[in-house]
């Protein structure tokens, strides 16, 4: 490379180090008498801290918007390269978006440096160069949400409309503002989740699965210890429905929604409550159960029982629920096999007794009906199933293979449960009664 195709370089890093202007004369100036014969763009120089080109023009904050525009724009016209890396592996986009994060001035301030950034970003979601992958579109969005000035918002999202369409824009904008609500009424407000406001982003087209510093907006419902029962069976349902696959998404601490629900005393301690609010845990666990495929592992363990909790052999009589809901499949002495938790957050299969029914603990609701099975595993160890479900416990006679840990899918179940396990019916049977007594039962005469 020519000395002289450093001078553009070194301008753009000088201003950039010494906060001052850019100045598209004097860019176009050095343009035609050193790049005439085409420019390195994947050059940097060793005090300009690993910075191309383009990435040192776009951070620049002390230029005006327009001027600052109109700089990127005849770099990008010059052959700069939009989705060029720099040595921390940021494109440009995504170094301004970093450089917002870090700023201390609110997206308010007049003095703001986000005119700028503003100015920066319309100018490469422009170039015709640009590749623009799915997780950009919501990084770009998520930018303007949380640091963009709302009369600024029509701009940009119609710079990403023009390259992704306006349906995926209006669909990544949708769960943005599905994220917004819900870190607003956690972390701000301090309610709890309203299913009415969950729905509406959800019809707009919102993702549960999308994330925000690694939490999905599943996990933000998971995280908050304000909510109902009531809104949150509702919320979870909605979600899942909409996207089964939120339910085994994994954060920072490789921490799936359900294993933070089970986890919710520590949740609420962490927010300074006073009590404990199981909500979160009483909901997630049945919504998995009913809108989640076999092959989704959302991390669904029976659980190790408390101090406080116990078995009651009956549901309270204050539980609503049909009593169709309440039948269970085993009794007090049957041999099942559990999915639990295993060290380093993974799970396995473990062989126990059913030693109780209608576990419950003293936080939960009074009209929730409790967890059907309390169960002695064979280690020593007692937990509860708080679903009847064979995501978490079968009949023993149907154990999976020892290597096996994750949820039993329609293809395992089918190759791993040969026929010859069924279990023959007796004619005598011991049954669970309506009001929930056990007595035995003849199958032949049906008395």
């Amino acid at each position: 490379m020519a000395p002289d195709q450093f001078e553009l370089l070194r301008y753009l890093e000088d201003a950039y180090e010494m906060d001052d202007e850019l100045s598209l004369a004097q860019v176009e100036d050095i343009l035609s008498r050193t790049c005439s014969d085409g420019f390195p763009w994947d050059a940097v120089l060793e005090e300009a801290d690993g910075l191309p080109a383009l990435h040192l023009a776009v951070l620049n904050q002390s230029t005006p918007p327009d001027e600052l525009f109109a700089v990127c724009s005849k770099l990008l016209q010059y052959g700069a390269l939009p989705n060029l890396v720099d040595a921390d592996g940021d494109t440009p986009l995504r170094a301004v978006f970093f450089l917002a994060s870090e700023a201390e001035e609110g997206k308010d301030d007049p003095e703001s440096p986000v005119h700028m950034n503003v100015a920066a970003v319309r100018a490469i979601l422009q170039a015709s160069s640009l590749v623009l992958a799915e997780e950009d579109v919501s990084a770009t969005l998520s930018w303007l949400r949380r640091h963009v000035p709302e009369a600024q918002h029509q701009n940009i999202m119609q710079d990403l409309a023009a390259r992704v369409g306006a349906k995926e824009v209006s669909a990544c904008w949708a769960s943005e503002q599905l994220l917004g609500y819900l870190e607003t009424v956690n972390y701000e407000q301090k309610q709890g989740v309203k299913a009415s406001k969950v729905r509406e982003f959800l019809s707009m087209g919102a993702r549960p699965g999308i994330k925000q510093k690694g939490a999905t907006a599943l996990l933000l419902v998971v995280l908050n210890p304000y909510s109902h029962l009531a809104e949150l069976q509702e919320v979870f349902h909605l979600m899942l429905s909409a996207d089964p696959n939120a339910a085994q998404e994994r954060d920072g601490f490789k921490l799936s929604p359900m294993n933070w629900a089970s986890d919710y005393a520590n949740v609420c301690e962490q927010h300074g409550l006073k009590g404990v609010n199981p909500a979160t845990l009483l909901g997630l666990f049945p919504a998995i159960a009913a809108c989640c495929p076999l092959d989704v592992d959302a991390g669904e363990v029976c659980l190790r029982v408390s101090d406080s909790g116990r078995s009651m052999a009956a549901v309270p009589s204050s539980c609503k629920l049909p009593r169709d809901q309440l039948q269970l499949r085993f009794m007090e002495g049957d041999r099942v096999i559990c999915r639990v938790s295993a060290p380093g957050n993974a799970t396995c299969w473990e062989e126990g007794v059913i030693v109780g029914t209608w576990y419950r603990e003293g936080c939960w609701p009074e009209d929730h009906p409790g967890a059907p099975y309390e169960i002695r595993l064979d280690l020593g160890t007692k937990v509860f199933a708080l679903i009847d479900h064979d995501r978490i416990v079968r009949v023993e006679a149907r154990a999976i293979k020892p290597a096996a840990t994750g949820p039993l899918t329609s293809s395992r179940k089918a190759a791993e449960v040969p026929p010859s396990t069924e279990k023959k019916v007796a004619r005598f049977q011991k049954r669970q009664g309506s009001g929930g007594d056990w007595e035995m039962l003849d199958t032949v005469s049906g008395k």
